[in-house]
């Protein structure tokens, strides 16, 4: 058994960096520190706990957005319904609407599409 998380860290990949950082930043209020390295462009998402497991935007040639790819979930939100209600409305497309986890016992999640193209989840111990 594993001692820790093994998750610490996510990528998203991106055609138009600055259409996602601002997809990203309009529909869930968070904020990206965009830097390269090598040569990769990257933005990636800033957060109070530097320790926790996050996740960047990547562009990058060997990086390409698609609907059937890895899934990173991401808990944006203490309650995920009224999250993905605002997000729809904004003409965001889900995938799968808000759904329990082992009937809620290990929270709610659903799916939307990002402006890239990748198949993104959302989760939340809170519907």
């Amino acid at each position: 058994m594993l001692h820790n998380a093994p998750l610490v860290w996510g990528e998203i990949p991106v055609i138009d960096m600055d259409r996602a950082v601002e997809f990203y930043g309009a529909h869930f209020g968070v904020t990206f520190k965009r830097e390269v390295m090598n040569d990769m462009e990257m933005a990636i998402l800033e957060r109070e706990d530097k320790g926790a497991a996050s996740i960047g935007l990547v562009k990058h040639e060997m990086m390409q957005p698609s609907p059937h790819g890895s899934v990173v979930y991401l808990h944006l939100s203490d309650q995920l319904s009224v999250l993905v209600d605002k997000i729809a409305q904004a003409g965001v497309k889900i995938l799968l609407p808000v759904m329990p986890i082992k009937e809620g016992e290990c929270g709610f999640s659903c799916l939307f599409q990002d402006c890239e193209g990748n198949t993104v989840g959302l989760w939340s111990m809170e519907k």
